[in-house]
């Protein structure tokens, strides 16, 4: 296996070692693109809740390249795509069948090895085939799919309700496009003018700057009632306080998205509204539902990110130039990467 890893904050090395494949149960995929999201870029600038080295990239497309003795449902050949996320397996949640709330689930680029490298090993269990609907470049995000999916879910949504999404990430952008697509009503809070202007070619009607008028825009489009739906993108630089401040009373607040910022929370407002709040930090257990979706095609539009790609001849210095630029834009420290 040849790939490119993370020896430290800001230093990257091309390395090549075998991998193991001796399970019954095993596939070899051949990488085909790989995905590296803002937190690979967290993780390549220094996240002390990593162990380095480590291989980054979140997302990949492969191909099958050797099965296993078991076989499989699989064909060589078979286009397919890796889960990001796989349960633990050892913890209280995993041993009671529950592994959708796994309590160390482990996450590509982060806790393992991502896919920043040509070949890789995993079990049958962790693969998804890819059918022919779905295009290479928007398979990368079905893991952002995924959590969306699972964000929906999450706060219960019915046909006609109001979400006010708070951050124009892209996250934000899938999930106020999904609401869409279950028949609710997003509305898109940002404060950065490219994010709403990729929001609005997405289809997204509602879209609202964060500033000191906020909260009466708001509630002129809610007729005054705010929203009882509020999700807070982890992955945005926005006040929590804006999440708080647009929820209605006994309105349910869900903090989404796989960054893990440290958060402070004004809980005096939770309190005083008797807010509910829900986390979602991953697509896990979503990954069939998402390739579904993008199959659909009128479901989420992923052409409106526009992400840069390369070779992975380039992948090295093109991942130290994106961390430098100070780019805030939903996909500007998002990187694609062709492999070889």
């Amino acid at each position: 296996m040849d790939g490119i890893q993370i020896t430290k904050n800001l230093s990257l090395e091309a390395i090549s070692k075998k991998e193991t494949f001796d399970k019954v149960d095993s596939v070899k995929i051949k990488i085909k693109k790989a995905l590296l999201t803002p937190e690979d870029f967290v993780t390549f600038e220094g996240d002390p809740s990593v162990n380095y080295p480590i291989i980054p990239a979140r997302s990949a497309i492969a191909l099958v390249s050797e099965l296993g003795r078991a076989g499989g449902p699989f064909l060589r050949g078979e286009r397919i795509y890796p889960h990001p996320e796989i349960a633990c397996g050892k913890c209280y949640e995993c041993n009671n069948g529950k592994e959708a709330h796994c309590s160390d689930f482990i996450v590509a680029g982060k806790t393992t090895d991502g896919f920043l490298r040509n070949f890789a090993v995993f079990n049958t269990d962790d693969l998804a085939v890819l059918p022919t609907a779905v295009k290479d470049d928007d398979a990368l995000f079905l893991d952002h799919v995924a959590l969306c999916v699972n964000v929906v879910n999450a706060i219960n949504l019915k046909k006609g309700e109001h979400v006010i999404i708070v951050g124009g990430d892209a996250l934000g952008i899938i999930l106020a496009q999904l609401v869409m697509y279950y028949q609710g009503v997003p509305i898109l809070v940002d404060n950065n003018d490219e994010n709403i202007i990729i929001a609005q070619n997405a289809g997204v009607y509602y879209t609202l700057f964060a500033d000191n008028k906020i909260e009466k825009n708001v509630s002129d489009l809610t007729g005054a009632r705010l929203s009882t739906k509020v999700v807070y993108m982890t992955g945005s630089n926005l006040n929590t306080d804006i999440a708080l401040k647009l929820a209605g009373y006994n309105a349910t607040v869900c903090f989404a998205g796989f960054s893990t910022p440290s958060l402070r929370v004004n809980f005096t407002s939770a309190l005083v509204k008797s807010l509910e709040f829900k986390c979602v930090t991953n697509g896990y257990g979503s990954i069939e539902s998402a390739i579904n979706l993008l199959a659909v095609k009128s479901a989420v539009n992923l052409g409106v990110f526009n992400v840069q790609s390369v070779k992975q001849e380039q992948a090295m210095a093109t991942i130290k130039e994106i961390s430098k630029s100070n780019k805030k834009a939903a996909c500007s420290k998002m990187l694609i990467v062709e492999m070889s």
